[in-house]
């Protein structure tokens, strides 16, 4: 066997094993949040940073699009598409309030706030989750590493437990996850 498959292997082997600790109970949770939101007629805001960014692109895409075909309407917003709302914000006010300024003049009670985060510590998320909570949304934040803020104040979560800085396998496990909540939301 070459290098790089071997490589390979041993990537996809750790892949395995970080979806087998997934908790099962913890995704359903973000499922219903899901799900309540779209029954209360609420919107779901997703949010993240760098990869966690692509993700929540990619599951606001999937959340729109896959369950449309099955004649289920989830209204789904992704925080990290416009450059020039956030760059405006980053600018003018602070880094650290890009997606909470989105949401102040959106984000209603029957409103999910989805963050999407490796480390769970990032100070724009915490904010928006904050914010969330305080308005009497519903907040969920799907995780990794041991889950750092998000963990503790988010109502619903769901943590892909790894080393800190395995950013390849969380960031995987985390679009596995998502495509999941999207076919069964």
């Amino acid at each position: 066997m070459q290098k790089n498959e071997s490589t390979f292997t041993s990537y996809s082997n750790r892949m395995s094993e970080v979806l087998s600790l997934i908790n099962p109970l913890e995704v359903n949770k973000l499922l219903e949040s899901i799900k309540n939101a779209s029954l209360n007629n609420g919107t779901i805001y997703v949010l993240g940073n760098g990869g966690s960014a692509s993700t929540a692109s990619h599951f606001v895409n999937d959340l729109t699009i896959i369950t449309m075909r099955r004649g289920v309407k989830i209204k789904a917003i992704s925080l990290v598409d416009s450059i020039a709302t956030i760059t405006a914000i980053g600018n003018d006010e602070s880094f650290d309030d890009i997606f909470k300024t989105q949401l102040l003049n959106r984000l209603e009670k029957k409103d999910l706030v989805f963050s999407i985060s490796a480390s769970g510590n990032s100070s724009n998320l915490v904010n928006a989750v904050k914010f969330a909570n305080e308005i009497g949304a519903t907040t969920s934040s799907l995780l990794g590493f041991s889950g750092g803020i998000l963990k503790t104040i988010s109502k619903n979560f769901c943590l892909v437990l790894t080393e800190e800085g395995e950013y390849g396998p969380v960031e995987d496990a985390h679009m596995s996850v998502c495509h999941y909540l999207a076919l069964n939301a």
